[in-house]
């Protein structure tokens, strides 16, 4: 799971992604925003500088990140307000996208990618890894609010979350697992979304968008009912680009104890499988406050017999070579497509504010179907109003049996191709870390 998080960023910056467009979108921002009035403006974000380092990897086992998030907010006129949030990174260090490629070089498929004529993509600057403007500069987040009588409404490039569970929300249309990256915001999503409120407790949500190539068509729609001191969501979905529809359940609410239940049936393709995530939490007034989480999760369509190349294979840009290769293809895939891919999940948490400024996380990720796990434990201090310090750890052990989807074992890291007239193996053992350790400080203004 660590590997293919971080393969898919390297590619996100390789990737030819409009840069001019990009660039040009900024520029008529900047000018619209510097014109207007000052009290009719806000504005925030942050810098951040983040460092990785890497245990037990080839190549290069640092990553240093800068990323500045400025984002500012315009009202045209009453009850409509134009944001935007634009994201600058660059990084040095390791890349993924290089190891991968290092790694297939210097392995038995190597020459048989020099008898295919591959050629592997190049950034333009290898020492930031950037080829044009878009690799490293992009409207994140371009929306207009219209707060009407009756209703909210918001078009335009924006982030969508729905449901109730912890970290993996099985009804979310556009779902994504953050866990281990707790610094990335949510992607966006080109959409028109309307909330209605009916009374006090109850609402219904509708969402019409589209991919970012504005060729195919999703929609989705909540409806959420206030019953006592529980809100029972029911909703469905539709992803043109995957033929996918999704019917869910969510139900969360209070009885001392906090609960939740999230169930979703998918249709993939004709293919039907369900999700769940059921689980309660509780605080305790330890010092400033201690929660506590605990979660179960089931993914009805495992994918988890995947090897370690197939799962990198989506996420990465493979070499050109002549004539159909035995490494398949890659593909810009799903975006939204689940990380945790075996059948059944426990997962714990505790969160320890220790007074208004510290707060310790530790979290569990249990493979229940292998027993491999991932811990990641976290600390932040938040040194003033403006500026935070934090860390953290990502660990994947072995709580029983010999490694799975969370830790592989050295079996599975080495992946055999035998499509050829040959067999030819690529041991991918130095592109999983055994343990990986994240600095980062963030300033706000």
């Amino acid at each position: 799971m660590l590997v293919v998080t971080s393969v898919k960023w390297a590619k996100s910056r390789w990737s030819a992604r409009g840069g001019k467009r990009v660039a040009s979108i900024a520029a008529v921002l900047g000018a619209l925003f510097s014109f207007t009035p000052a009290r009719a403006q806000r504005g925030g974000g942050f810098v951040e500088v983040r460092a990785h380092t890497f245990a037990g990897v080839t190549g290069d086992d640092w990553l240093l990140v800068e990323r500045v998030r400025p984002n500012f907010s315009l009202e045209l006129r009453e009850r409509l307000v134009l944001s935007a949030t634009i994201e600058a990174a660059w990084s040095q260090g390791r890349c993924l996208q290089r190891e991968v490629q290092r790694t297939l070089e210097a392995s038995e498929v190597g020459p048989l990618l020099d008898a295919a004529g591959c050629e592997w993509p190049q950034p333009t600057n290898r020492t930031l890894g950037v080829s044009e403007v878009g690799d490293y500069l992009m409207v994140d987040r371009l929306h207009v609010d219209l707060y009407l009588p009756w209703a909210d409404v918001r078009v335009g490039r924006q982030a969508v979350q729905w449901g109730s569970a912890f970290f993996i929300n099985p009804t979310d249309p556009f779902p994504e697992v953050l866990l281990a990256d707790p610094w990335r915001p949510r992607a966006g999503v080109n959409a028109a979304r309307v909330t209605v409120p009916i009374g006090d407790a109850h609402q219904v949500q509708a969402l019409l968008g589209t991919n970012d190539a504005f060729t195919k068509i999703q929609a989705a729609i909540r409806g959420t009912v206030g019953i006592g001191e529980a809100d029972v969501s029911v909703s469905g979905a539709w992803r043109q680009e995957l033929g996918r529809g999704v019917i869910g359940l969510d139900i969360r609410g209070n009885l001392e104890l906090g609960y939740w239940l999230e169930a979703a049936l998918n249709v993939d393709n004709g293919t039907v499988y369900e999700e769940l995530a059921v689980g309660v939490d509780y605080s305790f007034a330890v010092l400033e406050r201690l929660v506590v989480i605990a979660q179960f999760y089931r993914n009805g369509a495992s994918g988890g017999d995947q090897d370690s190349f197939a799962r990198l294979r989506s996420s990465v840009e493979l070499p050109d070579c002549d004539g159909d290769f035995l490494l398949g293809t890659d593909g810009d895939g799903d975006r939204f497509a689940p990380v945790l891919t075996s059948h059944h999940y426990a997962i714990l948490s505790a969160q320890l504010a220790v007074d208004p400024e510290l707060s310790l996380t530790a979290l569990w990720v249990q493979n229940l179907s292998d027993g491999s796990a991932l811990f990641v434990p976290t600390v932040s201090y938040a040194w003033t109003g403006w500026l935070t310090v934090a860390g953290a750890a990502q660990i994947p052990l072995s709580a029983w049996g010999d490694g799975g989807e969370l830790r592989p074992s050295e079996e599975d890291l080495v992946v055999v191709f035998d499509e050829g007239p040959s067999a030819a193996t690529v041991d991918t053992s130095g592109l999983v870390p055994s343990a990986t350790v994240i600095v980062w400080t963030r300033v706000n203004f």
